[in-house]
């Protein structure tokens, strides 16, 4: 991972400096992702010799031919996969515990799956940061953005100098007024 908490809130004063981190971001997860399916191929290949003819690696070898890596498509057949080879895990307080090669294929699909969901939220969280650079918002604000497991869910728009910016206005119907205070 890349250092990134859970939940954060992390304070821009551009939307090209976040589209960045976006874009870093997006370059891990794809960097990782690949090294997870090379070593997933690689796992496959060994497999194969022994347990080719075993009902489990049929399904694992379907859903990669059906192109499956990470799709929905393969989640719903692994969840099928779980109920039927239920012996391949055990429950142990919040974990489950496996000694299988087959348990071995699962966390590593699963993994696979769960970086390209990551993957797709961060295209559209850049996708909409670039949206938001499109309708003319741009360096004389901040940004004050709200991270749900990395990927960018709320944006709080404030003018960089509160001072001087009485008014700021966001060509889409929303606007921002500084409330002046009466001096005593």
């Amino acid at each position: 991972m890349t250092g990134r908490l859970v939940t954060e809130v992390v304070i821009v004063g551009s939307l090209q400096e976040f589209n960045s981190q976006l874009e870093a971001e997006i370059d891990h997860y794809l960097s990782q992702k690949e090294e997870y399916s090379e070593r997933l191929g690689s796992f496959l290949r060994d497999a194969e010799e022994e347990h080719s003819d075993e009902d489990w690696f049929k399904q694992i070898n379907l859903d990669k031919l059906g192109g499956g890596k990470g799709k929905s498509k393969s989640d719903k057949k692994k969840k099928g996969k779980k109920s039927k080879n239920a012996e391949a895990w055990v429950p142990f307080k919040n974990l489950e515990l496996s000694t299988s090669v087959q348990g071995e294929a699962e966390i590593m699909f699963e993994a696979i799956s769960a970086i390209t969901q990551k993957l797709d939220r961060l295209t559209e969280a850049r996708e909409s940061v670039e949206e938001l650079r499109k309708v003319g918002l741009g360096n004389d604000v901040t940004y004050i953005c709200y991270l749900e497991d990395g990927v960018l869910s709320k944006v709080v728009i404030k003018p960089m100098d509160e001072s001087t910016a009485e008014k700021f206005t966001f060509n889409r119907g929303f606007t921002i007024i500084k409330a002046v205070q009466p001096q005593v």
